[in-house]
């Protein structure tokens, strides 16, 4: 409000000097009446309610009429043609505010409606993605649990366990995508407290590498820790989250046998960490959307099941959270990168 009030009378003032100084220069009366109606049109314009509009109307009748009208400095009025021009000065401008505040309903409406497109695509792609990512599991879960109820008995220790084991890895990944979900929303509607604590930034990724996926022992994974103790102030839980989600993912997007280097370093106020693959890299098509939700680079992971586009989302909400940055970058001479920062935490000796 005092800012819209302040912009009608600023475009007012700018209006009357304008208009004193077009009378100097010795143009007509018509146009110098044009000047006043063209801050009307500006009012409208920087002005968010139509009051305003009306306001700025207002004002102009009674500037022009006191400092430009015979006789000046005075609202009374002479001659038979200055009621004329002032009222074709007030329905002219009040005719383009009201132009100008249906064309700004009309973009607001534009707006919401495309908004309301794009949350009607968002919904279609989640129900889409959730439909199809989910079913794969479920469907070999199904398969695997009739497959031990029918046919038990003619099945050796070795096919029991096997399928025993795809049941049970269906279900930790089916359990991290609700989880994954769940983190993302409540940590995007504010509903979960960071419980923050001064840590050790190498023992919170350590403690991270101990809960990557089983599928790690068919890749070579190595951590590279800091030269210095690099602390940072971290809720520990959901940042060993963000380690697993980085490793896993370049667990799944590379081949068998591929090297997966965790560093962790300093870089001025900050403590650094990545995530280094040599496998196939990151299209550079998908590297503006790796980090949207639902979305899925490249389409299906190295196991062939496509991934429900959660984890990396979910690593750069938590990161942000934390004061901190996440970018992926180009390995060399193949690969992908993802880097992460925290700022550093000073502490005294005796804490």
């Amino acid at each position: 409000m005092a800012r819209d009030i302040a912009v009608t009378l600023v475009l007012q003032a700018l209006a009357v000097t304008c208009a004193m100084l077009l009378d100097v220069l010795g143009f007509s009366e018509a146009t110098v009446a044009i000047v006043f109606v063209l801050g009307v049109l500006l009012t409208a314009l920087f002005t968010t309610r139509t009051i305003y509009c009306l306001a700025a109307a207002g004002l102009s009748i009674m500037c022009f009429n006191f400092f430009l009208v015979e006789p000046r400095f005075s609202l009374r009025i002479q001659g038979a043609d200055v009621p004329g021009t002032i009222a074709v000065m007030f329905v002219v401008a009040c005719v383009a505010s009201y132009l100008v505040t249906q064309q700004r309903a009309s973009e607001r409406a534009s707006a919401e409606a495309q908004l309301l497109v794009q949350n009607e695509q968002l919904r279609a792609d989640l129900l889409r993605s959730v439909s199809h990512d989910l079913r794969t599991p479920l469907t070999a879960i199904s398969g695997n649990a009739d497959v031990l109820l029918d046919q038990s008995a003619v099945l050796d220790e070795g096919q029991r366990e096997m399928l025993l084991r795809n049941i049970r890895d269906d279900a930790v990944w089916l359990t991290g995508v609700v989880e994954n979900l769940l983190s993302i929303t409540r940590l995007e509607d504010g509903r979960v407290a960071l419980d923050r604590d001064v840590e050790l930034v190498d023992d919170v990724v350590e403690e991270a590498l101990r809960h990557v996926s089983d599928d790690v022992c068919y890749h070579h994974l190595s951590y590279v820790p800091s030269q210095e103790l690099l602390l940072a102030r971290m809720d520990a839980r959901v940042m060993v989250q963000v380690v697993v989600n980085l490793v896993n993912n370049a667990i799944q997007h590379t081949g068998c046998g591929s090297h997966i280097v965790v560093e962790v370093r300093r870089r001025g106020g900050f403590a650094v960490v990545s995530v280094a693959d040599d496998g196939p890299g990151v299209r550079d098509e998908d590297k503006p959307r790796v980090f949207e939700s639902f979305y899925t680079a490249g389409g299906t992971s190295t196991d062939g099941r496509r991934g429900i586009g959660l984890g990396l989302p979910l690593c750069r909400v938590v990161v942000e959270a934390h004061g901190g940055e996440l970018e992926l970058t180009d390995a060399v001479p193949h690969g992908a990168v993802f880097t992460f920062t925290l700022p550093l935490e000073e502490v005294a000796h005796d804490e």
